[in-house]
């Protein structure tokens, strides 16, 4: 029977001479190879559904917009390559998966041009992007990964109301803004960022995971409305207190980490704080505040938590 798959993976190859490409391939795996440039013969193949050139050395392949699998592929990656740019996808009807992350792109605009409307999931995380733009029609987004760049907005994605999932750690943004459209976000990452507020959050009223690590939020805000959150991290902040009422809503809340925060004391009025979630909450991190060093610790926490599986990295 004519060949439809093939797996180069870690093959360390420099190019595909020494390859018969049959033209009936549909899913090729070239992961872990010396490649750098495009082998003309795989931009003829007609009915490729599926292509991966991760961890190579390609720099440039604007010749793949002129493949022949147009009406065919659903699935690109050039994750850890050498990438200044997005190729030009225009035509590609079919395509769900596109990864680019771990390349050197420093803009977006090339995918204004891509023609797909079945486009679930987009990666272009690790590379020098510093705007959220040309994105706007990609309305079948279900996954959006833009982590580890140079963002320093939120903007141009509140046409993606279908967006289940949106990571934006390790950027600039310096406010929540731009997800008042987003009612179908169940995951968003926020960690790294420059926040000095969660206010904007409350719009996404399904979330069910929110990471906020390593911000300068002070407050606990915008959780009200987020009533079927089950993680909560805001560790590596500055958090002082949590409010009585902060976590009135959030009663499905399972992880809380407040870590490396600046809670004082495990005290009668942190135990009301915690009454919304007290049996919820399975896993609850507060190492590395003022409050860890109380000798009885893990005594109190025990026991105003009763559902408590985990404190910390320790398993209980």
């Amino acid at each position: 029977m004519p060949a439809t798959e093939l797996d180069l993976t870690n093959a360390h190859l420099p190019d595909l001479s020494s390859v018969e490409i049959e033209p009936t391939l549909t899913a090729i795996d070239l992961t872990a190879n010396r490649l750098r440039t495009l082998d003309p013969r795989l931009l003829e193949l007609q009915g490729l559904k599926s292509i991966n050139f991760r961890q190579n050395l390609l720099a440039n392949v604007s010749a793949w917009s002129g493949s022949s699998c147009k009406g065919a592929l659903e699935d690109l990656e050039f994750r850890d390559n050498h990438l200044s740019n997005i190729p030009s996808l225009k035509g590609f009807t079919e395509l769900r998966r596109l990864e680019c992350s771990y390349n050197q792109i420093r803009n977006l605009l090339p995918l204004a041009d891509l023609d797909s409307t079945r486009l679930e999931e987009l990666y272009v995380a690790s590379n020098k992007v510093t705007a959220i733009a040309g994105l706007s029609h990609l309305t079948t987004l279900t996954l959006l990964e833009l982590g580890s760049n140079r963002i320093r907005a939120i903007e141009g994605i509140d046409s993606m109301t279908n967006l289940n999932e949106l990571w934006l750690g390790r950027n600039r943004i310096t406010k929540v803004d731009g997800l008042a459209t987003l009612t179908n976000l169940r995951r968003i990452s926020l960690q790294s960022n420059r926040l000095a507020s969660m206010a904007g959050i409350e719009a996404c009223t399904a979330l069910e995971e929110l990471y906020l690590s390593h911000n300068g939020i002070s407050v606990l805000e915008g959780l009200s409305a987020l009533t079927g959150l089950k993680i909560l991290d805001v560790s590596s902040n500055r958090i002082a207190e949590i409010r009585h009422d902060d976590l009135a809503a959030n009663t499905q809340l399972e992880d809380l980490w407040l870590n490396d925060n600046k809670l004082p004391a495990i005290d009668a009025a942190f135990d009301k704080a915690l009454d919304p979630v007290r049996h919820s909450l399975t896993c609850i991190y507060l190492e590395g505040n003022p409050c860890s060093h109380d000798p009885q610790y893990k005594r109190k926490l025990c026991n105003m938590l009763p559902k408590l599986k985990q404190l910390d990295a320790n398993f209980l």
